[in-house]
């Protein structure tokens, strides 16, 4: 005989209840002449709505399926499952194998022919109950929302750590992770390249290595909590049995808790962040663009050079001709199948690109009081984004100098785009939105 015991939560009384039930069986068992001791299955602080995550359950089934095993005792019907099907499906399992299951509470034994009726009707009340338990559960949690009461884990928060009242407060070492985070982000880098700048630089993640996911980076940019507020309930439990939680997209109530704690990134440059973000997914879609930029260290024109003839997004070739190997950029839709001429756009070389990349922003120099006006503008009245665009390119250009030698870095945190039209013409569009004409012969 073996003897199955959970309790579902790990609080202090719980385990409590958990120790007890194993020191019971363990006692009647061994004391008991008629039966052997077969072992004692164990799940601590595990819910009983599914068995997927109680490994001491499924080592019992796989033992009994085995045949180390001839009988099982548990305390009750919930302690075995709180899902009737569940229930009802092992329990007619092990009765096929010759092994009865006694639940003590309800005093059922599974082999006795009146057995299975009591087993389905009591089962059901099992799994209704836990149904109650969870609406109670959701309910009360959804009222201290309203009440503005609520907990957070820090355990993958970066940035913050947890008082002894459960207030976050800001981890000063993290903080500035995160602010070299919306940084680097607002200067013109993707999420995957960030992830390999951090990496490199040996810049430690929540668990205290330096291995980053471009998910979690881009999680941290959209967290409103790094500019002091709080949103409860972005997703919900929509099935007691399964836990399946789904994303809130307004089927339940969100609540939105403004500075409940004190800021890592300033509101304005929070919000500068999300325009940016919708900046770029539009900037894709527009010009059929799979991802934004994906590896500018060895591609830094990548997804910037634009077609003026279809607008779609040029990508960039290698042509060889004798021993001069040269890196040209040609539309995307030049030949939608082998041999088939699309889009007649024009190509053109890197080495052009770079030249009115620095072209453009020389002359941008030469005209920063003519544009300066339009700086002032947004600064004032622009969105968020429009506004840090407006304050960056004013702070950058004051008592600039002309640059004679083409920079990434300082590529990406300027330049938008570059039109390419058949005419030989090339547009240069600023992050801030400035045009400059070049030609690109």
């Amino acid at each position: 005989m073996a003897a199955y015991c959970r309790v579902s939560t790990d609080q202090e009384e719980q385990l409590s209840s958990y120790e007890n039930q194993v020191n019971y069986y363990k006692n009647y068992i061994q004391q008991n002449p008629i039966y052997e001791f077969a072992g004692i299955y164990a799940d601590e602080g595990i819910s009983g709505t599914n068995t997927k995550k109680r490994d001491e359950f499924n080592r019992m089934i796989a033992d009994c399926r085995a045949h180390k095993i001839d009988r099982i005792i548990t305390k009750s019907i919930s302690r075995f499952a709180r899902n009737t099907l569940d229930c009802l499906n092992y329990v007619r399992e092990l009765k096929e194998l010759g092994i009865g299951v006694t639940f003590e509470k309800e005093n059922i034994d599974t082999l006795d022919a009146k057995g299975e009726v009591l087993l389905t009707i009591l089962s059901s009340l099992a799994q209704d109950e836990s149904r109650s338990i969870s609406e109670n559960s959701t309910w009360g949690i959804r009222r201290r929302y309203e009440n503005g009461k609520f907990g957070m884990s820090t355990k993958r928060f970066i940035g913050y750590d947890k008082d002894g009242n459960g207030n976050l407060i800001v981890n000063a070492e993290q903080a500035k992770i995160v602010v070299r985070l919306y940084e680097e982000y607002l200067s013109g880098k993707t999420v995957d390249h960030i992830k390999r700048i951090f990496e490199a630089d040996g810049i430690k993640s929540w668990n205290g290595k330096a291995k980053w996911q471009a998910t979690t980076l881009q999680s941290m940019l959209l967290n409103e909590k790094y500019k002091g507020d709080a949103i409860l309930q972005k997703s919900y439990t929509v099935d007691f049995l399964t836990k399946k939680r789904v994303k809130n997209e307004g089927q339940i109530q969100q609540y939105h808790i403004e500075d409940n704690h004190e800021a890592i990134i300033d509101p304005l440059i929070w919000e500068a962040v999300q325009h940016e973000h919708q900046r770029r997914s539009n900037y894709c879609e527009e010009h059929g663009l799979n991802a934004y930029s994906r590896t500018p260290e060895s591609n830094p024109f990548a997804g910037k050079i634009i077609c003026g003839t279809c607008n779609q997004a040029f990508t960039r070739r290698g042509w060889k001709t004798g021993d001069c190997y040269r890196k040209v950029w040609q539309c995307q839709e030049r030949y939608r199948a082998k041999g088939v001429q699309g889009c007649t756009n024009r190509h053109v070389d890197e080495t052009i690109l770079e030249q009115a990349f620095m072209m453009a922003w020389n002359a941008l120099i030469d005209n920063r009081d003519e544009i300066k006006a339009r700086w002032e503008t947004h600064a004032e009245f622009g969105n968020p984004l429009e506004q840090y665009r407006a304050v960056q390119f004013a702070d950058i250009t004051e008592n600039a100098k002309h640059i004679t030698e083409f920079g990434i870095d300082f590529m990406l945190k300027t330049l938008d785009h570059i039109t390419i039209f058949e005419s030989g013409k090339l547009v240069v569009t600023f992050m801030d939105g400035t045009e400059i004409e070049c030609n690109g012969e």
